[in-house]
C-alpha cells in the first residue's frame, strides 16, 4: 500500500531573514531622516545599528536561499529514486526552534536526517574536522556536516518521541551530492556520494516485518503536525 504525500512543500525560510533585513534598512533610513530634520548630525551615529543588522540578514537570506534550493533539489532525486513508500521532507524545522534540518527522509527501512554537501569538490574528514581539496591546500571547514547531522538526528528523534513514537531511531548521513570523498572513514556519520547511491543504501536497510504504509505516515504526521496522536 502506498502513502498519499512522498515530499511535503518547501517553505521559502530566506524570505523571513529579506523581509527581516527590509525592516531594519527601513529603520535606518527612518532614523536618518530624523536625525537631519529634527536632532543634528550627531544622531547620525543611531543608523549604524540597524544598517548592521539589515546587512546581516541580507547575508542570512542569501545563504537561505542556497541552501533551501539544494535540499528541495536533492529531496526531488531521492523522491523520484526511493518511490512511493517513503517520505521526504525539505527543511524540517525541529521544534526546539534552532535550524532547519535540510532533508528527513521516513520509510519502511527507517528514519534519516541527511546534511547534504552541493559543491563539485573533493571533501576529506578526520572525525568531525572537515576540509576541501583545493590546488592551493586543504581548506578547513568552519562548520562539521558529520557533526551537523548527527544533532540534527537527534533533534528529529526528539520531536517523533514527542509524537508517540519513543522507540524509533533517526540515522544520519552526510550526501556529497556532485563531491567525492576523499578518506572520510572515520567519520561518525556514513558519507555516501550521489542521490542514486544514498537512495540504495537506505532501501537495503533492512525492513522490520511489521513496518507498514501507515506506520510510516504516522510517523510523517507526528513531524509534521506536532498536536497529532500516533497510531
Amino acid at each position: 500500500m502506498a502513502i498519499l504525500a512522498s515530499r511535503a512543500t518547501r517553505p521559502v525560510r530566506w524570505r523571513r531573514n529579506l523581509r527581516a533585513a527590509c525592516f531594519w534598512l527601513a529603520l535606518a533610513l527612518g532614523t536618518a531622516a530624523v536625525a537631519k530634520e529634527l536632532a543634528g548630525p550627531l544622531f547620525y551615529a543611531l543608523i549604524l545599528p540597524p544598517l548592521v543588522l539589515s546587512v546581516r540578514e541580507c547575508i542570512r537570506a542569501l545563504g537561505a536561499r542556497d541552501g533551501g534550493r539544494l535540499a528541495e533539489r536533492v529531496a526531488d532525486k531521492l523522491t523520484t529514486a526511493l518511490g512511493p513508500q517513503y517520505v521526504v521532507l525539505t527543511e524540517y524545522p525541529p521544534r526546539d526552534g534552532g535550524p532547519v534540518v535540510p532533508v528527513v527522509v521516513v520509510g519502511p527501512s527507517g528514519i534519516f536526517a541527511i546534511e547534504p554537501l552541493g559543491e563539485d569538490a573533493v571533501f576529506g574528514c578526520y572525525n568531525d574536522g572537515w576540509h576541501r581539496v583545493e590546488a592551493q591546500g586543504l581548506h578547513h571547514l568552519a562548520d562539521s556536516p558529520s557533526r551537523r547531522a548527527r544533532d540534527n538526528a537527534t533533534r528529529v528523534r526528539t520531536d517523533i518521541s514527542g509524537g508517540g513514537h519513543i522507540r524509533t531511531n533517526v540515522d544520519a548521513y552526510v550526501l556529497l551530492e556532485r563531491g567525492t570523498g576523499d578518506d572520510c572513514a572515520s567519520s561518525p556519520v556514513p558519507v555516501v556520494c550521489g542521490i542514486e547511491a544514498l537512495a540504495e543504501r537506505m532501501r537495503s536497510r533492512a525492513t522490520r516485518s511489521e513496518t507498514s504504509a501507515r506506520q510510516v505516515q504516522a510517523v510523517a504526521d507526528a513531524l509534521t503536525h506536532p498536536l497529532a496522536v500516533a497510531v
